[in-house]
């Protein structure tokens, strides 16, 4: 028997609580539900299918989620066949030093070192289910690599302090394609999924409540699933399309469509599906849930949502059984100036007028100093000669589009200008005296290769002859987007992906991976680690829901 419709109201609400799994009717059982079609859920259900586990893999949307459309760049070393290619010299103990800067304690050390010691076989994980990578390094720094290049920095692997504590080698490892090849990651994933008998997908299906028992263990889910004709499901898979192709640059626009996806879900039946094993909550992050947003992480609201729809679903249905959460004011704000890699010889300043931190720094890093010491303001300071510079190199198909039109609407729509750096600090309501004496500080220590934050040495020139600019930076900049996404989620055991409650204990039958649980990057983002633990946590939960290590 179907449900109407409304008889749930929305993701999240409080569970179906039953005594017993026998008290209700199911409309379809298996041992194993896979809630979101993003790397993390791709992941879970190939591994639990090749443990054995018949496998029931559920998206709201077309399938492919925030990961498709994401630069495919999965972060891995510990001596890939890749970094072996192309003469990189990477250990797993160099690994492990580097990434315990950047994931400050999300997880403990022995899981990065776990992670560390499984990235080269999770990489040919990868590639044995259709995935391929390339030798073809990339020396600039950058925040994804030209066409033709797919083994680069990703992160802050060549930056101070970072460059002391652990020997800089590429671990960015884009999957081989035109373009941001996301979609080439999951296309591959994908074939493998619809080639494998064992997994049953279900896309326009929207989780709604979990279903528990008297003991709080989760026996299933309760889900909305959109009308299943040809014609309705090709017309809601076309409409998220359009969704997904506005949503960077009018999101205002790629709303409505989506809105209308939605709408003819609505039109559906209610279903419940029983899971013998588990239920693995795999949807992403928050980002493009406001009410969250302004919740957790205030400092945010201003930036746009990086992803697919992603509002939350999968962290509301953990918590709405008990699952504890963490670090859910961590956000990664994407605010690059590089490429154009030139104007990373410039004086970054905060709001008040201070120096924050080196420039050679990763963007969402240098976003993260903005945040924590000015608000999220700043700005970047340059002269004429690297203003020209900067003009010329971020010019139509030097770079990709994603990179061409950030640089270019910085150039034009965010900057200030003035004949000397008193006039200039006027503008930008600094005071003058104290930004020429940072902005002398900042030559000299160019002058003598001795920056006071240890800037790189190929990026440092002092500034020369006016005129000068101040380039708008801040997070807030609405005339050049910050792209961001959130890196909190449920808290979850680390040896299987359990979901904990708030005392540290496991909720039967409920697991989590990807964006949706605390992992790698919960504290802090570098290219390519997000993709990476969808990997590590999706392969980790996928084989221990059914009780295989």
């Amino acid at each position: 028997m179907e449900l109407r419709a409304n008889a749930v109201k929305a993701t999240g609400e409080s569970p179906l609580r039953l005594s017993r799994a026998s008290d209700i009717d199911w409309h379809e059982c298996t041992e194993v539900v896979v809630v979101g079609f993003g790397a993390a859920g791709a992941c879970t259900a190939l591994e639990a299918a090749a443990n054995g586990a018949r496998v029931t893999l559920l998206d709201r949307l077309s399938g492919g989620g925030a990961s498709a459309l994401s630069g495919g760049v999965v972060y891995a070393g510990g001596g890939t066949t890749i970094q072996q290619q192309a003469g990189e010299q990477d250990s797993v103990d160099n690994m492990f030093a580097y990434l315990q800067q950047e994931v400050q304690g999300a997880v403990s050390d022995d899981t990065l070192r776990d992670f560390c010691e499984k990235s080269a076989a999770n990489l040919a994980w990868l590639e044995s289910h259709g995935a391929h990578y390339d030798a073809k390094a990339y020396d600039e720094k950058t925040s994804y690599p030209p066409d033709g290049y797919f083994l680069y920095y990703s992160g802050n692997e060549t930056s101070a302090p970072y460059r002391h504590l652990a020997q800089p080698v590429r671990r960015g490892h884009r999957t081989k394609g035109r373009g941001l090849t996301g979609r080439v990651l999951l296309g591959a994933l994908r074939n493998s999924i619809e080639k494998n008998t064992r997994i049953s997908v279900k896309v326009h299906t929207e989780v709604r409540r979990l279903i528990t028992d008297g003991d709080n263990r989760v026996l299933g889910v309760e889900v909305l699933a959109a009308p299943t004709g040809c014609w309705m499901r090709y017309l809601m898979d076309q409409l998220n399309k359009l969704g997904n192709a506005f949503i960077m640059l009018a999101p205002g626009l790629g709303k409505v469509f989506r809105s209308r996806v939605h709408a003819l879900r609505a039109r559906g039946s209610v279903r419940r599906l029983r899971a013998e094993r588990g239920v693995v909550l795999c949807t992403g992050g928050f980002i493009a849930n406001r009410e969250m947003v302004k919740k957790y992480a205030p400092a945010y609201t201003g930036v746009r949502p990086l992803g697919e729809d992603c509002h939350g679903s999968g962290i509301l249905l953990g918590h709405s059984v008990g699952g504890a959460l963490k670090y859910m004011d961590r956000v990664s704000a994407w605010r690059f100036f590089s490429p154009p890699a030139c104007l990373i010889e410039g004086l970054m300043v905060g709001a008040d007028g201070r120096r924050l931190c080196n420039e050679d720094l990763y963007g969402a890093t240098t976003a993260d100093h903005l945040v924590r010491h000015s608000k999220g303001k700043g700005w970047l300071l340059v002269d004429q000669a690297l203003f020209d510079r900067a003009k010329t190199e971020a010019r139509p198909g030097s770079m990709p589009w994603n990179q061409w039109l950030p640089a270019r609407l910085l150039l034009h729509t965010s900057v200030v200008k003035a004949g000397s750096i008193a006039q200039l600090a006027g503008k930008i309501d600094l005071d003058a005296e104290a930004l020429q004496q940072v902005v002398t500080r900042f030559n000299r220590g160019c002058t003598r290769d001795d920056d006071e934050f240890d800037k790189l040495g190929k990026y440092l020139r002092p500034l020369g002859e006016g005129p000068y600019y101040a380039m708008n930076i801040s997070i807030g900049n609405a005339k050049v987007p910050c792209l961001s996404m959130t890196l909190g989620g449920l808290v979850v055991d680390e040896h299987n992906g359990q979901v904990k409650n708030a005392d540290g204990k496991v909720i039967a039958g409920l697991y989590a991976a990807g964006r949706s649980a605390v992992g790698l990057c919960s504290q802090s983002y570098i290219s390519g680690l997000s993709l990476a633990d969808c990997v590590y946590s999706g392969r980790r939960a996928g084989a221990h829901c059914i009780g295989c290590d």
